[in-house]
């Protein structure tokens, strides 16, 4: 018995039709990846291009946010067992985060402001002053906990050097030899010291580049609080317009109203004088027709 028509119609590979489009197997994510556009693609129109970037500068605020919550949850472990190396790598990636984000919501602000202006929408306005003060905040939060992480970084350095000198002292007093000492003792107090060492060390680093940062945020603080401080003013002024404009209109009002109580009163004076003028002509017709019967 031969297989040779069963090999053949397993084996014979399937073609396409001629008019048949392969995809490539990428081609859903691209499709998947087309349908979002960010605020810098220049395909938006200015509106739908100055409402993501409010939304973007939205959300970066509150991931701001978020990462200074992270410190002060992770600063509450310093001094507890919990206070690991993995810890303090940690704080630096968030400080690294939160300087990052400081340096991209100034950015986004900053086009924002003019965006708002250009456009001359009071809405526009408020909007963004609304954001550069809930910004502001933040900012102001963050600044102040990455003092107090300063701080916890400087003690911290204070009782690894006094540490370190206790162990030299201890081993100065100590005669010369390993009198007294078993040999677990000896790598125990060997690693302590070395790892006191290098963490003093990783510290001390982490000090100079926290105050860096922190001379960074304070000078994205006096930017933004100008920001603040120029959108205040521009919606004051428009308010003060506003207040102005309405006013204005009100007064007009007034005026268009007493034109035209005036207008009629002058009418009915008018119409008065022209019925009060018949009447005279009817009584001195009357007058003289009688006169003229007595005689």
């Amino acid at each position: 018995m031969s297989f040779a028509p069963f090999a053949n119609s397993v084996l014979k590979p399937r073609t396409q039709p001629e008019n048949s489009l392969r995809l490539p197997t990428s081609y859903s994510f691209v499709a998947s990846a087309m349908s979002y556009i960010s605020a810098d693609s220049p395909k938006m129109g200015e509106a739908e291009h100055y409402n993501a970037l409010v939304q973007e500068t939205s959300k970066a605020v509150a991931q701001f946010n978020q990462v200074t919550r992270n410190i002060s949850q992770k600063m509450t472990l310093f001094g507890t067992p919990q206070d690991s190396r993995a810890n303090h790598q940690q704080l630096t990636e968030l400080t690294d985060r939160g300087n990052k984000l400081v340096a991209k919501i100034n950015r986004r602000l900053q086009e924002l402001d003019k965006g708002a202006k250009a456009a001359g929408g009071r809405a526009r306005r408020t909007q963004v002053a609304k954001l550069s003060t809930d910004y502001k905040n933040q900012l102001k939060s963050f600044e102040e906990t990455c003092q107090k992480l300063l701080a916890a970084e400087r003690a911290a350095v204070s009782n690894l050097r006094q540490s370190s000198l206790s162990f030299r002292s201890d081993d100065d007093q100590k005669p010369a030899g390993f009198d007294g000492y078993n040999e677990d003792q000896i790598y125990a107090q060997a690693n302590v010291t070395s790892y006191n060492e290098d963490d003093l060390v990783r510290r001390e680093e982490d000090i100079l580049k926290i105050n860096q940062q922190l001379h960074e945020v304070n000078a994205a603080y006096q930017e933004v609080d100008g920001l603040v401080q120029d959108q205040g003013e521009i919606v004051v002024d428009i308010e003060e317009n506003t207040n102005a404009a309405q006013e204005n209109t009100q007064g007009a009002l007034h005026n268009v109203r007493e034109a035209d109580r005036k207008r009629g009163l002058c009418k009915c004076s008018k119409t008065k004088l022209i019925c009060i003028g018949i009447f005279a002509l009817v009584v001195i017709a009357a007058l003289i027709a009688i006169l003229t019967a007595v005689k």
